[in-house]
């Protein structure tokens, strides 16, 4: 092997192919690092720490000054040899280098290159990043300063550039958003049947041999096959903490959950997995952007916009950051077939506005607002937009870029994914603008007596360890849905709902509530004269169809409503014409037990 200061990336990178596989690869970065010169006590200084890393990583420059020009050399030292051995890689990248060399050098296709970015576990690659980081810090430090701007930067482009307290650079790719609607979303056809077969609960029978009719998808999905089966790889196969170990489950784990991110990001046309934040779920991802945005933005007098078809979820954490902050909430009201009133919301817009929260469909009236024309007018008054997208996030294409959403909150449960897991995306900019919300481990890049530093995103929202295996199978389940394509299945869906609203508008005394097929997800919720709400479900599930009743986590639509309580069916992707007939013969059923005709 050369000597370290001879050593070359191409000589790196053919020894690197040459050896092939990364149980060999790893042990030769090892190798590498135990070559690295050790530096004095006092250079492994704070002054010279690289932050950001998870060992302990210190960097020295020296700045050679001859009439050919200025360069750089690095001397470095980890408390590992595997981080050594990733700083003999960096080094041979920059020492020798011009600063404009270094500024210039692109550092993601060179690990590419070598396959470090396939292999390394999250954490480690952070760290290698951080290093890159100081490097172009320095470089920029000597760079001549002429007045013009530098040259376009390699690791700019692919990375972005970082603004966190932790001053620690990006850490996952930005890449291309997906276009509005995937490829496989312009197949022509759907066959309901092939997809029914994938979920196992569907094809039980009850007693007397009554099959199941689920029509409660909007409280929370059936699993496909493939969803359970991954949950179950990953406890059977490989089960570890995330982002702990580089021993092999772990790193499989942090890479199963990487994969997993990079999945979602593309499902809802976000343009880093750095604004991918895992959650327990759609309510916590409100509460966290109430709290964490709320508490440090909102002062005295803001208006938060709501309306009144709201889930209790966007409802609740607005009034309690309201109470701590001084804000006030506007309500914006709904026309009298359930749809909000645009008019009355562009009046409720002042410029006193900071944020306006609002449902992508609701999970009541199934009304889909006009998300575009709702963002539109909020971002002309100055103010953000987070979308409650636990409802419309599984039923109809999403792009947070495109439609310009600033949060997007929704959960796996109800996207045919595990329960315990959901997603919050947020803008690059409002997340790194935000304090944390909760902390302990893993959002914490370093941690004094008299202090923290925060981790960067999207770890600095994601304290404690993560509901591993269910935000695994959460990309499954992403991956199930974008594959089948959001066009046949909205379609599909929609068709049901036609369907069942031509039949239940035929029933008498029955009363469905929102706005008519056009403006509405498929979701019915109904009264039926003569009837209690929880009557009418028990009867139904004598006969196999499995629905809601109650106020549905929206008390203040419900009083809008005048009702103490509705029956509500919601159709997923799995429901058939026959899941409908069943249902209409089984409100007859319950009209003529209750004696209502």
């Amino acid at each position: 092997m050369p000597g370290l200061q001879d050593l070359t990336i191409d000589e790196l990178a053919d020894e690197f192919e040459f050896l092939g596989q990364w149980d060999d690869q790893c042990r030769y970065l090892i190798e590498l690092g135990g070559e690295l010169p050790d530096l004095a006590l006092e250079e492994k200084s704070e002054a010279n720490r690289v932050p950001g890393c998870q060992s302990q990583v210190w960097f020295v420059p020296q700045v050679h000054e001859d009439p050919a020009g200025t360069t750089i050399e690095i001397r470095a030292k980890s408390d590992a040899h595997i981080v050594d051995g990733l700083i003999v890689v960096l080094l041979t990248l920059v020492n020798g280098k011009t600063p404009e060399e270094i500024l210039k050098t692109d550092f993601t296709a060179a690990f590419k290159r070598l396959g470090l970015e396939a292999h390394l576990v999250p954490q480690r690659r952070n760290g290698l990043y951080s290093m890159v980081e100081r490097v172009r810090a320095i470089a920029r430090v000597h760079a001549p300063t002429d007045g013009k701007h530098p040259s376009p930067d390699p690791f700019d482009a692919v990375n972005g550039s970082h603004t966190s307290s932790s001053s620690s650079p990006r850490t996952s790719e930005t890449r291309a958003v997906r276009p509005s609607l995937p490829v496989a979303e312009r197949a022509a056809t759907f066959d309901v049947s092939a997809v029914r077969a994938q979920f196992p609960a569907l094809h039980q029978v009850l007693e007397r041999g009554v099959p199941v009719t689920y029509l409660d998808t909007a409280s929370s999905a059936q699993k496909p096959q493939c969803v359970i089966d991954k949950e179950r790889e990953v406890y059977e196969q490989y089960y570890a903490n995330a982002y702990r170990g580089v021993y092999r489950y772990g790193d499989r784990i942090s890479r199963e959950l990487e994969e997993s991110r990079e999945r979602i990001r593309r499902f809802i046309g976000a343009e880093s997995t750095d604004e991918i934040i895992f959650t327990p779920g759609t309510t916590a991802g409100i509460n966290l952007v109430a709290n964490a945005w709320g508490r440090r933005f909102l002062k005295p007098g803001d208006e938060i916009v709501l309306n009144e078809m709201e889930h209790h979820a966007n409802i609740v954490p607005w009034q309690w950051i309201a109470q701590q902050t001084g804000a006030v909430l506007t309500y914006v009201p709904l026309t009298d077939d359930g749809r909000i009133d645009l008019e009355a919301f562009g009046k409720a817009l002042t410029s006193r506005s900071r944020i306006v929260a609002v449902t992508g469909m609701s999970n009541v009236l199934g009304t889909a607002p006009p998300l575009t024309e709702l963002i539109a007018k909020a971002k002309a008054a100055g103010a953000l937009v987070l979308v409650d997208g636990a409802q419309s996030v599984p039923h109809m294409p999403t792009h947070v870029v495109q439609d310009g959403i600033d949060f997007l909150a929704f959960s796996g449960h109800k996207l045919y994914g595990p329960s315990g897991v959901g997603v919050l995306y947020g803008r690059r900019e409002l997340l790194d603008a935000m304090d944390p919300f909760l902390c302990g481990g893993h959002m914490i890049e370093r941690v004094q007596t008299d202090g923290f530093a925060v981790a960067p995103l999207p770890a600095k929202f994601e304290a404690g360890t993560l509901p591993i295996a269910q935000a695994i199978a959460l990309g499954t389940a992403v991956e199930f849905v974008t594959d089948l394509g959001f066009c046949p299945v909205h379609e599909h869906e929609q068709s049901l709902l036609r369907h069942a609203w031509d039949q239940m508008h035929k029933i008498p005394g029955l009363r469905i509530y929102g706005p008519d097929t056009s403006h509405r997800g498929a979701i019915v919720s109904f009264t039926m004269d003569g009837a209690a709400a929880q009557d009418i479900a028990q009867l139904l599930d004598l006969k196999g169809v499995f629905v809601r009743h109650g106020h549905h986590c929206t008390m203040p639509l419900h009083t809008r409503l005048g009702v103490p309580a509705t029956v509500r069916a919601s159709f997923g992707l799995y429901n058939t014409r026959e899941d409908v007939d069943t249902f209409i013969d089984a409100l007859h059923f319950a009209r003529r037990e209750l004696k209502l005709s």
